[in-house]
């Protein structure tokens, strides 16, 4: 069995850019990812609050209807 050489050759250290622009490329990865978190969770809480509203609504005319029989 023979030893791949073009494993090895391809490999450098890595550089002071490279691991400023990998650290740039995760900071702007996790800006992106709470974004569309947020995003996500202000639509989901608006249906919650949409829903809230229509119960209370729906309660306060049930209510009404009881105590007028």
């Amino acid at each position: 069995m023979t030893k791949d050489v073009r494993s090895t050759e391809g490999k450098k250290p890595v550089t002071f850019s490279h691991a400023v622009a990998m650290t740039a490329v995760g900071v702007v990865g996790v800006i992106v990812a709470f974004w569309i978190l947020a995003s996500l969770a202000g639509i989901i809480l608006f249906f919650v609050k949409i829903a809230v509203i229509i119960a209370l609504i729906a309660g306060v005319f049930w209510l009404v209807s009881r105590l007028r029989h």
